[in-house]
Order: structure tokens, then C-alpha cells, then sequence
């Protein structure tokens, strides 16, 4: 995994796992508000969120990731939502949100302070690698893309 010499990034608590994210692939972090239902979606999908004058797919990075997981909050009142620019289909899907446990946070990383782990990866990410005492998995953001374009096609 090649990385700038020094990379922004925000390592972001879900519900069993943590990811990071390149800082300049987020376009805002919200604290978490309701979502409005969407017919039949994939368990993944959470629902709509109103951002902005626009209505956002809201992803379950880890319902996404394993099949037959569940989601739930440990508290609303600390949950965020991590608005994403969307990189692959810009007219189709702008922007996305994924949820976060509690609120991201940021960090200036290095390629010495990752640590690959070797563990099998999952179609939903690029990397795990360890940082401190974390190990944090670095999504594939093509593959979540894909996903939601191809879920709200349907």
C-alpha cells in the first residue's frame, strides 16, 4: 500500500470494526440523525438521509461487508454519519454516507506507523493493517459504490 509521505486520514469506529479513510474522501461528519425508509432495499442499505437539499444512500459498511450481519447503534446520541464524495460515477452518485458508532477521528499517518496484518480480505476492502493498537480495515470505496449504484438501479 503506497501512501504519501504523510496522509490525512480518519479512523472511524463502527460497530465491530474500524476503519480509516483518507480525509480529502470525506466531505463532511454530521452527528446522526433519522433516515427515511427506502422500499426493499438490500439490509446494507439503511435508508435516505436529507443533506444539503439532497437525499443520500446511508450504507452499513459492515452489513455490506458480511453476510448476515446485523446493525444497530450503541447510542444515537453518539453515532455519526460520514458523508462520502462519491469517486466513481460523480452525475449518478455524488454523495454517499456511511455510519459511524461514534464521532471519527483524525489522524496524520505515515507508511512506518501501518502494519499489514496478512488477514484475508473481504470484497469490501482494500487493506488491514494495524495502527497502535487497532487493526483497521481500509475500504474498497469502487466496491461500496458499485453496490449502492447497482442497488438503487433496482
Amino acid at each position: 500500500m503506497a501512501l504519501p509521505e504523510k496522509l490525512d486520514v480518519f479512523v472511524i469506529p463502527m460497530q465491530k470494526q474500524t476503519v480509516m479513510l483518507p480525509a480529502d474522501a470525506i466531505a463532511e461528519i454530521i452527528p446522526y440523525e433519522p433516515l427515511q425508509r427506502v422500499e426493499d432495499p438490500p439490509e446494507w442499505l439503511l435508508g435516505l438521509l436529507g443533506w444539503r437539499g439532497v437525499q443520500l444512500p446511508v450504507v452499513s459498511f459492515e452489513m455490506l461487508t458480511v453476510e448476515r450481519a446485523s446493525f444497530s447503534l450503541v447510542s444515537v446520541a453518539s453515532a455519526s454519519l460520514v458523508i462520502m464524495r462519491g469517486t466513481t460515477d460523480q452525475e449518478s452518485l455524488p454523495f454517499y454516507a456511511l455510519v459511524a458508532q461514534t464521532f471519527p477521528r483524525s489522524r496524520e499517518i505515515n507508511q512506518e506507523m501501518l502494519i499489514d496484518t496478512g488477514e484475508p480480505l473481504q470484497h469490501t476492502e482494500l487493506a488491514k493493517v494495524r495502527f497502535e493498537n487497532d487493526v483497521l480495515s481500509v475500504p474498497n470505496l469502487d466496491y461500496i459504490e458499485a453496490a449502492l449504484l447497482n442497488a438503487l438501479i433496482q
